[in-house]
């Protein structure tokens, strides 16, 4: 009977403590956030898993072509050009028939008389390319050596296409081989190299390859400059007296890989990355524009001055292979140089845009850029005409800060003030305003995996739905921003290890305790967020870091390139716009353009190097008419007249960052960046500015045809239908001249 008792007395605790399990696993179960996973966010967004294409090897039979009197056989011919080939040393000749112009993608003999390099340097100005290689195995494997067309155990072989030429080149001693392919377009050139026609099977492998490096090089006596992708445009003009200070101008496009240890920082300064993956060069009356079409983003734009690697200026495109990085065997020890080991595997490929005439200018440049967006889908549809310009109004709802080991969120504007800031603008004579709502996160950027609900003390979902129809009312749009890239991994469930993206050490990239998600992951977390923000109403989103950074994700299970992150971003981008009516990024790197309708902080000045002459609007004017764009903010600028003006010379639209309290309060916030932005102190600079930027709303919607530096102080801006703009540094002043067409 005891025994009978035990039992049952077990039994009820055993059963007792299975509920306890039960209700607790049950109330785990009930407040876990329920997951999307990447792979099905992909497929209701419509988004397609990234393929690489690859160019096929041309196939046949060998060709041995016969020189003529000048050493070069004709390859291929269009309507436009001739393309020609020394057969003993693979140069190429592209000639221009519209004006009999020829383009060499080396220095001819008269050229290389005066030159004083010799050795390595000397036999690579004579090469249609510079490969650098490292080994693989032993010691060692950081260092560099170099082989170009000029080695004496070199091999190589031609096949003729239909419109252009395969040559392959092999290396035995080194048992490295790749080909080159050139094929004539109705515009121009083609230049390839296919990933194919890469093989590596001994223990040297590829680090970068210099593309055509010497392709049109010019004297410094010679009337022109190279075009380089810094900041908006930069110009460096053929001159003489640059040698000794400039060490070149060589970056890598859309950034540094900022997963290799040492190359970024969130927090750290950086310069103004390259934005569009284009660079050319202006012979006189004869110039080029050439775009990375292929693995741009794998690659750098250099631009070299006499006396570095010859006595002419030259500009190219240098393609890296495989990254060098740092790496640590332990805590303790010091880090250590390393070669990536697996090669990037993607085609690489610029294209050769050839100009004449006034086209030659960077002007031109920028016109054939557009065409070759607009051709290739890049760019879409141009913009509509507008009666009043827009005004972007940024308006910071607040953020958090942390303080006694807890996090508190402090308020800027709630939606209520929000509206009361816009209805003043209105009332007071701005028409046409699109506002950009920030912080309206639960707890604001705090953990941006767990961004809802929307934040209490704004007002919470319900302010926000009754701000949102007060303004669609009024015909203005609200968007809001976000961040679905940045992850803090000490404040999110998110695990980093699942969800982060990982360096070349396959490691997940850190820093500062910030991890960055997984493009897909980044889906996933952004279908969820449109969802939410379509049932309040909100139109559009603002999309942080997107527009502004990519990455390759160094995955055990296989790299995914930069181009994979870009075919994700513009997938994302559409689909938001699709589904809530707009998109936005910052900076507007140009794989954004396409799907973006306004894009904030779009770069406006140079990064100030030693190298770059000028600064001019090329990136301005390949957009303008098919994407509004503002640069700084208003009431943030470090020079508030001249930065306005470049904004009227540039075809920006106006913009302020606001607040309805004082910006301190936000001091030790996470938006501490917004020194000065209470709506009281600026209402009557945007009023003011407004009413300038609103004398040029007739040419929103138009291309940019021309482009001219009048004096040191003077620049003209010239529309489609003729009208012209001429700002004045020197006065700060500037002046509307009406067009025919106006």
């Amino acid at each position: 009977m005891v025994e009978l008792i035990k039992r049952t007395s077990l039994r009820v605790k055993l059963a007792a403590i299975a509920f306890c399990l039960l209700l607790i696993f049950g109330l785990v179960f009930f407040l876990q956030k329920d997951e999307l996973s990447p792979a099905k966010a992909l497929e209701l967004t419509g988004i397609a898993e990234p393929v690489a294409n690859r160019a096929p090897l041309y196939e046949g039979e060998a060709w041995s072509p016969v020189a003529g009197p000048d050493g070069f056989a004709e390859a291929a011919s269009s309507e436009d050009f001739t393309l020609y080939v020394d057969p003993a040393s693979t140069q190429i000749v592209l000639e221009d028939k519209r004006t009999g112009y020829k383009w060499r993608s080396n220095p001819a003999e008269e050229q290389l008389a005066s030159e004083t390099v010799k050795g390595v340097l000397l036999a690579n100005l004579k090469s249609p390319f510079v490969l650098t290689y490292v080994r693989t195995q032993g010691k060692d494997q950081t260092i560099r050596e170099v082989l170009n067309a000029g080695d004496p155990k070199i091999e190589t072989s031609m096949i003729q296409a239909e419109n252009g030429l395969q040559v392959s080149y092999a290396f035995p001693e080194r048992q490295l081989s790749f080909s080159i392919q050139y094929e004539l377009t109705p515009k121009g050139l083609k230049v390839r190299i296919p990933t194919q026609g890469i093989k590596e099977e001994g223990e040297y492998a590829i680090f970068t390859l210099d593309l055509l490096p010497y392709f049109g090089a010019a004297s410094s006596a010679e009337d022109g400059y190279i075009f380089v992708p810094d900041g908006p445009g930069g110009l460096i003009r053929f001159d003489s007296e640059r040698a000794g200070v400039s060490r070149g101008y060589i970056h890598q496009v859309y950034g540094l890989e900022l997963t290799n240890t040492g190359n970024w920082s969130r927090s750290g300064e950086r310069r103004e990355n390259i934005a569009y993956p284009v660079f050319g060069m202006k012979h006189g009356s004869n110039g080029f524009m050439a775009v990375l079409t292929e693995g741009g983003g794998s690659a750098n734009i250099a631009a070299m001055p006499p006396g570095l690697k010859s006595g002419l200026y030259n500009v190219y495109t240098n393609q890296i292979y495989r990254e060098e990085y740092l790496y640590r065997m332990s805590r303790l020890a010091a880090p250590l140089k390393a070669v990536q080991k697996q090669r990037l595997d993607t085609d690489r490929e610029v294209e050769y845009r050839f100009l004449n005439g006034e086209d030659a200018g960077y002007v031109g440049m920028a016109k054939a850029y557009r065409d070759y967006m607009t051709e290739t889908g890049k760019l879409k549809e141009p913009l509509k005409p507008v009666e009043h310009t827009p005004l972007y109004l940024k308006i910071m709802g607040g953020n958090y800060t942390e303080a006694f080991n807890k996090i508190k969120y402090i308020t800027a504007t709630t939606f209520p003030q929000a509206k009361e800031i816009v209805n003043g603008l209105v009332e007071q004579g701005v028409p046409n305003i699109k506002v950009i709502y920030y912080g309206w996160q639960n707890q604001g950027d705090y953990d941006l995996y767990d961004r809802f609900p929307i934040e209490e003390s704004l007002g919470g979902e319900e302010a926000a739905k009754d701000f949102i129809s007060s303004m669609s009312q009024k015909d203005i749009d609200v968007m809001f921003e976000d961040d679905f890239v940045w992850i803090d991994s000490e404040s999110s469930d998110l695990s980093g290890k699942n969800n982060g993206i990982r360096g070349i050490d396959e490691t997940v990239f850190v820093d500062e305790g910030w991890f960055i998600s997984k493009p897909a992951r980044t889906v996933a977390m952004a279908y969820e967020t449109i969802q939410k923000l379509k049932d309040i109403g909100v139109s559009g989103l603002l999309f942080n870091w997107m527009g502004e950074m990519v990455f390759h994700d160094y995955d055990p299970d296989g790299i995914a390139t930069r181009s994979d992150t870009i075919a994700v971003y513009d997938g994302l981008l559409a689909y938001a716009k699709k589904t809530l009516g707009s998109s936005a990024v910052y900076r507007g790197n140009d794989y954004t353009v396409g799907q973006a309708d306004f894009i904030a902080g779009l770069p406006a000045e140079s990064s100030y190097d030693f190298m770059v002459d000028e600064t001019v609007p090329f990136y301005p004017i390949a957009l303008h008419g098919y994407v509004s764009y503002a640069f700084g903010d208003g009431n943030l600028r470090n020079d508030v007249e001249t930065e306005f003006l470049k904004a009227i010379e540039y075809g920006a639209v106006p913009s302020f960052f606001l607040t309805h309290e004082d910006s301190r309060v936000l001091k030790y916030t996470a938006a501490n960046f917004l020194f000065s932005s209470q709506y009281e102190k600026w209402r009557e600079r945007i009023l003011k500015e407004y009413k300038d930027f609103d004398a040029l709303s007739s040419v929103f919607a138009q291309k940019i045809v021309n482009h001219e530096k009048l004096s040191n102080n003077q620049f003209a801006t010239v529309y489609e239908d003729g009208t012209r703009v001429i700002v004045d540094y020197g006065s700060k002043t500037f002046v509307v001249e009406k067009g025919d067409g106006a």
